[in-house]
């Protein structure tokens, strides 16, 4: 028999191989056919009260201004850390309703006389969803 001509017998050494090879596929096949992972589901919506404050130097570390769409978060959600510039809030974003509309805006600092679900934000924030001379408003938010 020639090389070109030769067929596979089935010897214990081939049937492995083909155990083996049939097992890869199938392995593979399942992998290919899973379903895709679930979307982290978003947070839910909280109520609290907001306020404004005048920007500065925030305990992210970093400088701002009033005219920015930055917020300060309670300290229970900002959290405790050796360096405060270590929060991993510093730079997530939330979107906060108010009676006159919604702004998204970005934690810059730690509000340490606001409760848990009160933010404090800066002027032009504040002005996009209340009259900044009421001072405080009541207030809906939530992660973006």
């Amino acid at each position: 028999m020639s090389p070109s001509t030769a067929t596979t017998r089935n010897t214990p050494r081939t049937l492995a191989l083909l155990a083996g090879a049939t097992s890869l596929l199938a392995v593979g096949a399942l992998g290919a056919t899973a379903a895709p992972a679930a979307a982290a589901p978003r947070a839910a919506q909280v109520s609290g009260q907001a306020t404004w404050y005048n920007t500065g130097l925030g305990a992210c570390g970093w400088y701002n201004n009033d005219s920015e769409l930055v917020v300060a978060i309670s300290a229970a959600l900002y959290g405790t850390y050796p360096n405060p510039n270590n929060s991993p809030q510093c730079g997530r974003q939330l979107r906060v309703n108010g009676p006159l509309g919604s702004v998204t805006v970005t934690v810059v600092d730690r509000c340490t006389g606001c409760a848990t679900n009160d933010v404090d934000l800066s002027p032009t924030a504040f002005s996009r969803i209340g009259d900044l001379n009421a001072g405080r408003i009541n207030v809906s938010w939530d992660w973006v």
